[in-house]
């Protein structure tokens, strides 16, 4: 992982998740000053409630830790505590999950803790599976199940589109490909990358072998078979062809 993207996700992780709220599944950790048979964790229960000694179930979904702090106050000045000195913060986030699928390191469900974003989710699933990946897509969770298609390595290189994620978002990075047969040093699969063309699928291949024969090299598309001159190309006599991703670039023997 490059040391811009860790500066930026640094950065996004050092901002307090003061908004976040508070829900099923969560776990709020209550320190009452001089009180300890008040203090402690309290997970927060199907209903949305807390179940707190003396004050029985009290609801705070939907609440910040701020918010949750000023109501056990207030609660337990009325009539438990003379000055109640009352701090509540997070000890587990569980009520807000996000689903990271596709070509990352480690699919699966993840948790919002505050302020979460593409960039840190994505690195919490261990980063692209593949180098050259730039096509994020964002599908939201709530009513809309709007869709927005984010470009990786905008975000890496001027923080653009690194929006901040909510529960039930799904966050799918496809695993985008072209390959390679033929003549050249590593033939395979390779991740296609905007702007791809043929001269830089057979670069990324690893260079054509002395046996191919560039004059005729073939991009297979579905149903098409597109002759492609990568000799010319090479000697800037005629533009180079843009690839698509699942294209087939076939490199085929010279026999003279």
């Amino acid at each position: 992982m490059s040391l811009l993207l860790n500066t930026l996700i640094l950065s996004a992780a050092a901002q307090a998740p003061d908004e976040y709220p508070l829900g099923v599944g969560d776990t709020l950790e209550i320190s009452v000053y001089g009180e300890p048979e008040l203090s402690g964790s309290f997970p927060i229960s199907n209903t949305g409630d807390l179940e707190y000694p003396l004050l029985g179930t009290v609801a705070v979904e939907g609440m910040t830790t701020a918010e949750a702090s000023a109501l056990l106050q207030q609660r337990l000045s009325d009539g438990y505590l003379v000055v109640p000195s009352v701090t509540a913060w997070l000890a587990s986030y569980q009520s807000q999950p996000v689903q990271v699928i596709g070509a990352v390191s480690t699919p699966g469900m993840y948790y919002l803790k505050g302020n979460t974003t593409v960039l840190q989710v994505l690195s919490e699933a261990g980063g692209m599976k593949l180098d050259g990946i730039d096509e994020i897509r964002i599908t939201r969770g709530d009513e809309t199940g709007e869709a927005t298609v984010l470009s990786y390595e905008e975000m890496i290189s001027s923080g653009e589109g690194n929006v901040p994620l909510h529960g039930g978002d799904i966050v799918f990075v496809p695993e985008l490909l072209i390959s390679v047969i033929g003549q050249v040093e590593q033939p395979g699969a390779l991740a296609f990358r905007k702007g791809m063309t043929v001269s830089t699928g057979l670069a990324a291949a690893g260079g054509a072998m002395p046996t191919a024969n560039l004059g005729r090299v073939y991009i297979l598309r579905g149903d098409e078979r597109i002759e492609v001159n990568v000799r010319k190309i090479l000697k800037g006599r005629t533009e180079d062809v843009s690839l698509e991703a699942d294209d087939r670039i076939l490199v085929q023997e010279s026999f003279f």
